[in-house]
Formats: C-alpha cells, sequence, structure tokens
C-alpha cells in the first residue's frame, strides 16, 4: 500500500514539478501525496477524517496545524537554508527537518523514510531497535550480498532498515549506485564521534545529516568511505559508540552491520553490541571448524566478548550446492536459511543480478521471517510471538 503524505507549500509553482515527477516514476506505487498552497484549505483537511501517514510542509502551515492540538501523525518542516531529516525542528517539538530544494529523487525519498519509520514502529511490539551484525568466520562467504538482501526484503514489508558496511574496503559499491548529493560521510561523522569524546562536552551531534538513502532497496545507509586509512583507524570504542548512536536514534526497526575480517575491532564491537549475530558459512568441513573455533573463543573469559555471544547466533548457509543433504552441521548447531549458488552471477555485469534473483530473494524472505520475526513480533506473521 502507497504512503499518504499531506504536503503543505506557499507556492504552487513548487508543487507542479514536485507531483508531476512523483507519478512519471517509481515512487509513484510508493507515494501518494495531497498537496495544499493555501493555508485554509490545509488546515480543514486535517481536520477531516481522513488521516495521512506524515505531514511535511513549511514552517508556518506546520505551525498552524499544530496549534489545532490534532498532530497524531509523523511530520516534517521543509528548511530553506539546508536542513535534512533527522534534525529535530527546534522550535517545534517533535518534528524533524526537510531540505525544501533538494533533487527531487532525494526529496521523496526522505517523505518515504518519514512514513516508514512510523509504518515499522507500528508493527513491533519492541520499543528498541534491532541490531543484527552478519559475520563470518573467513572472507569470501558472501556476507554483503546476504546483508543487502536481507535490507531489501525488510524494507519493503514497510519496516524502516539502515545498512551499515564496516568492510575495510566497502564492497557494497559494487551492487548499489551511490546517490548524487554533497552528504557528508561516515569518516567526517567519525571525526565529530571522537572529537566530541576527547572534549567530553554535551553531544549535538545530529546522525541524520550523514544518511543516504538507496531508493531500490528502501535502505538507508552512510556514504561509502573511500579512504581505507579511516577505517584501518576506527577502533573498537568508536564503532561501539556509533552502533549506540544508531539504536539511541530510534529512527529504524533494523540495522543490518555488515562486518569485515572478524578479527578486527570493528567486528568484534558486532560480535558485542548485535542483538543477533548471523554467521555466514559453506557447506563444508573448513568454514564449520573455524566457525565453531570462533565461537569457542567468544566463549572463553579472556575474550573480551560477553558470555552469550552463542546465546544469540544464528546461521546461514551460502553458495548451497546440491550436497547439502549430505551435510549434517555438528551438535547444537541448527542453520536458519541455505541461499543457493546463483549460476547467473557468475556472469561479466552481474551487478545488478545480485538483489535481483527470485530465488535468492525468496531463501532471504525465509531467513529474515526465521531470525527477525522472533525480535519484532507482528511483521511477518501477524501474531504476537510474545503472547
Amino acid at each position: 500500500m502507497a504512503a499518504r503524505i499531506v504536503l503543505a507549500v506557499r507556492e504552487s509553482q513548487y508543487i507542479e514539478p514536485l507531483l508531476h515527477y512523483l507519478h512519471h516514476s517509481e515512487y509513484g506505487e510508493m507515494l501518494r501525496i495531497t498537496a495544499f498552497s493555501r493555508k485554509d484549505a490545509f488546515i480543514d483537511f486535517m481536520r477531516g477524517e481522513d488521516i495521512p501517514d506524515a505531514v511535511v510542509g513549511d514552517s508556518s502551515f506546520i505551525e498552524a496545524w499544530l496549534i489545532e492540538g490534532k498532530n497524531m501523525v509523523p511530520w516534517a518542516v521543509l528548511s530553506e537554508d539546508g536542513g535534512y531529516l533527522g534534525k529535530s525542528a527546534k522550535s517545534l517539538a517533535g518534528g524533524v527537518m526537510i531540505a525544501k530544494y533538494q533533487a527531487l529523487p532525494s526529496l521523496l525519498g526522505a517523505f518515504l523514510q518519514l512514513c516508514e519509520v512510523q509504518r515499522g514502529r507500528g508493527s513491533s511490539v519492541l520499543d528498541e531497535t534491532l541490531l543484527l551484525g552478519v559475520v563470518s568466520s573467513s572472507g569470501n562467504m558472501g556476507k554483503t550480498t546476504i546483508a543487502l538482501n536481507m535490507a531489501k526484503q525488510l524494507g519493503e514489508m514497510g519496516l524502516s532498515v539502515f545498512y551499515l558496511n564496516l568492510e575495510s574496503v566497502d564492497s557494497s559499491g559494487l551492487f548499489l549506485r551511490i546517490p548524487a548529493g554533497h552528504t557528508p560521510g561516515l569518516e567526517r561523522l567519525l571525526y565529530e564521534i571522537k572529537a566530541s569524546r576527547d572534549k567530553g562536552e554535551a553531544d549535538t551531534i545530529e546522525l541524520g545529516q550523514y544518511f543516504i538513502r538507496y531508493d531500490h532497496l528502501r535502505t538507508a545507509a552512510f556514504r561509502p568511505v573511500i579512504n581505507v586509512k579511516e577505517m584501518l583507524q576506527m577502533t573498537m570504542e568508536d564503532t561501539l559508540d556509533l552502533l549506540e548512536r544508531l539504536v539511541a536514534e530510534r529512527n529504524f526497526d533494523v540495522v543490518i552491520v555488515d562486518t569485515g575480517s572478524i578479527e578486527e575491532e570493528r567486528a568484534k564491537a558486532v560480535l558485542q553490541r548485535s542483538r543477533i549475530l548471523l554467521w555466514v558459512l559453506k557447506n563444508d568441513d573448513v568454514s564449520m571448524y573455524k566457525t565453531m573455533r570462533w565461537l569457542s573463543h567468544c566463549n572463553t573469559p579472556n575474550s573480551g566478548m560477553t558470555p552469550h555471544v552463542m546465546d544469540k547466533s544464528r546461521f546461514v548457509v551460502n553458495f548451497a550446492g546440491n550436497r547439502m543433504e549430505e551435510w549434517v552441521p555438528p551438535e547444537g548447531i541448527s542453520i536458519e536459511g541455505v541461499c543457493p549458488f546463483i549460476q547467473s552471477w557468475t556472469l561479466q555485469h552481474r551487478e545488478e543480478l545480485f538483489l535481483n534473483s527470485p530465488q535468492f530473494q525468496r531463501e532471504i524472505l525465509q531467513l529474515c521471517k526465521r531470525i527477525v520475526e522472533p525480535e519484532l513480533p507482528l511483521v511477518f506473521t501477524g501474531k504476537n510471538l510474545h503472547e
């Protein structure tokens, strides 16, 4: 179902090109916009019983509506001085700001995100962001492919999803078209976090200014880091600080964290802080042996890990071949999903195929149901599993 937005601005010439683009783009299936350029007509509409999913408008329109005392839906003020989604509207309680003049795809993406935050929250009985770490005992397991496909599936279900890539070299750029624009990247945010921590000052960092949106995934993220050195210098403390901020923002239902080598400090922070750890492995003895050794290490007192790593661990087999029925995992290991080897992924110019394989996405959906539903009841089944 398309999200319903009420847009209220002074200039009718602002509305017309926006609606024209909406009706001739992929957003036409995602958004329904009712627009007003007269304040009295806007207020009359909002007094009715047709409640939208979100309200966006100039500050004078929003203020007039808020005075009515019926602000029961998410709302945003259109800022003419470069405001961004996620930044609190300081003069008004409870809303956010969105830059009024920006590329139309980015603007409509911000509208959609405003709706999805509310829709996602409504489907969960938990009042905390689910932090899901994707890890493996060695490289080339396909963690990024699984993480991105999970983000896509959950985003298409209406959940508000954030994808965080913590690889030393971010490989997601092989699969994703990076949005145009001048949004500052993760390296700038890390600098701000360290500076704030070193000075011991009150925290004023607004994460929203660093978010970009991958519209085809319906997922938010940080712009990939170009300088590898910046990632190599990211400590466990930096990573834990970043993860805590993403959870504390409560702008997202799920944060999916894609990791690199498991011995890196960034991955260790993910092992410690995630509520769910999804271990990606292959159906061979070497992969399982290394996974079990790492789990054993994490459970030792001198590992520096929390004592519940095994309890929050889930397992998925990737690149599964025809011999899966002959492979038996160790006792105590329950495989939550089996993702197939896709022959077309060996072709040249295959990047688009990684996120559009019906067979692979079908298995990813089943995986999401098994590991996400217990944490976010009602999302898949409509039944509260904690009753």
